[in-house]
């Protein structure tokens, strides 16, 4: 994934993860659960990052790679 892309990722990211858990853009230690996230919001999350990006992200990224940097890299992985 270039460069571009890559921050068109993490851009869309923080601003989902902003908008789903109705606070400021996530560092990249912040855990969306320990934010607050439940399992319905990440749902929520991952379909409005899926319109943003234009791709389906799999919920079990955000599972699995519950910080926001690991979530990111997954989802750059994800893409690329």
């Amino acid at each position: 994934m270039n460069v571009q892309n890559s921050e068109r990722v993490r851009e869309h990211a923080a601003a989902a993860w902003a908008e789903i858990l109705d606070g400021t853009r996530p560092s990249d230690s912040d855990s969306f659960f320990q934010e607050g996230g439940t399992s319905l919001k990440a749902l929520r999350l991952c379909a409005r990052l899926g319109s943003l990006l234009g791709y389906k992200v799999p919920v079990k990224v955000l599972l699995k790679h519950s910080t926001f940097a690991d979530f990111v890299t997954a989802l750059e992985e994800t893409a690329g």
